[in-house]
């Protein structure tokens, strides 16, 4: 290869871990394109951490003496950066044909494969029947309302951590729908990857273990039409995005099959635009259309469509960023933000909701904003009731994630 003189690295989520005692930066590709976890020594990390297209292999040179104290040649560098390009972790040209190959072949499936089989939930449909029925059956009861829930606020961590939280939440929808209900549902994911637009849907159904669920493509082309969307979006973000996959299994178990409901999936982008510019989402055109679009489907669905906000809370800690390691003090503390962040959620209070976030300059990541105040919106001022609040911490690493189950009456 070429060395560039200004590499510049890909969005990727750095983790801390441990390698046979060693401390190692992991690179986590949140768009799916690497499928593997890329290890590179804390050393290595740090050059490649400052390759964001503007600093020379000088510069890069000057920083490591500067942060090390120790002399590295200049063909030690060039060895690092193409040791970047092979694993394909540079934004560059060698990524871009790889990426475009992917896409391609993406784009011709007439359904999306499953991602997340064998690492969100378990791959062997039987053993994930099991599994799931074992966490319905198990869940602490929750008295199921006198009403059809039209809304709900699931997690989107994968099934063994998230497990007390989806089960009280799926066995009370499951609880609130008669054998007979074959429903649209509408779920809004969190989309973790880059995307183009505020939000995107599908025209592919959408692979299970337990069988192909079917997208409403018509509903997907008529939402568009009426937001003034150009096409569905941005298709591929739907490509490994797990937010929207991670529901279906549940869904499948609780309505009694792959073909006892649709859904029209929509991935929806970061927020973090309007908390920089001190803005609100309800300022965007864009958006406020898609949400209008959303309002109108609710209307004439009445009691045939559930909508489904898939969306975590905080994410804190070393694994999330942060230069200390979450300890229970902390951690309690950002529990009782959360409590005070879902109150406008269920209070039917989308804008409360994107303030409290806003304010706090969304130092917790809370990546289920964008489905949540999405959901919120759609529903008016539906209020919602709080079904379960749970968190995952490794004390070990030093971090945390939050989520919460919620449901919303027709």
């Amino acid at each position: 290869m070429d060395i560039p003189e200004n590499p510049k690295l890909r969005q990727l989520e750095p983790i801390p871990v441990k390698q046979e005692g060693r401390d190692m930066i992991a690179l986590r590709d949140p768009q799916g394109y690497l499928s593997n976890l890329v290890l590179l020594p804390p050393p290595v990390y740090f050059v490649a951490s400052l390759c964001d297209g503007t600093r020379s292999l000088r510069d890069l040179q000057t920083a490591y003496v500067r942060r090390f104290g120790d002399i590295i040649p200049s063909s030690q560098i060039e060895s690092i950066i193409n040791e970047l390009d092979k694993q394909l972790l540079l934004d560059n040209d060698t990524f871009r044909e790889y990426k475009g190959q992917l896409d391609a072949e993406y784009l011709s499936l007439p359904n999306r494969p499953l991602i997340s089989a064998g690492s969100g939930y378990q791959a062997d449909p039987r053993a994930l029947a099991d599994f799931i029925q074992t966490m319905l059956e198990g869940a602490e009861e929750v008295e199921a309302p006198g009403h059809l829930p039209i809304g709900a606020v699931a997690p989107h961590i994968d099934l063994e951590r998230g497990r007390e939280c989806y089960g009280k939440l799926y066995s009370l929808l499951g609880r609130s729908f008669d054998a007979s209900y074959q429903p649209l549902v509408v779920i809004l994911g969190t989309c973790h990857g880059d995307m183009e637009g505020p939000f995107a849907m599908t025209g592919k159904n959408y692979l299970t273990p337990f069988g192909l669920v079917e997208t409403d493509v018509g509903l997907a082309e008529g939402i568009a039409q009426a937001a003034g969307m150009e096409g569905l979006g941005d298709e591929l973000s739907h490509r490994s995005e797990h937010s929207i996959e991670i529901q279906l299994p549940l869904l499948c178990v609780i309505f009694g099959g792959a073909d006892r409901f649709r859904i029209l999936p929509i991935t929806c982008n970061s927020f973090h635009p309007f908390i920089e510019d001190d803005g609100t989402p309800s300022e965007d055109p864009e958006i406020s259309s898609f949400i209008t679009a959303l309002q109108g489907l609710l209307s004439a669905m009445e009691d045939k469509a559930l909508f489904l906000a898939s969306a975590d809370l905080a994410h804190v800690g070393r694994r999330f960023g942060s230069a200390l390691p979450l300890d229970g003090v902390m951690l309690s503390s950002v529990i009782a933000k959360d409590r005070e962040m879902l109150k406008p959620v269920e209070e039917g209070d989308a804008e409360g909701f994107f303030s409290y976030i806003a304010a706090e300059k969304d130092s917790r990541h809370v990546c289920g904003l964008p489905p949540i105040y999405t959901l919120v919106k759609t529903l008016g001022e539906r209020e919602g009731e709080l079904i379960d609040h749970c968190h995952w911490f490794d004390s070990q690493e030093g971090s945390a994630v939050t989520f919460a189950g919620l449901s919303f009456p027709l």
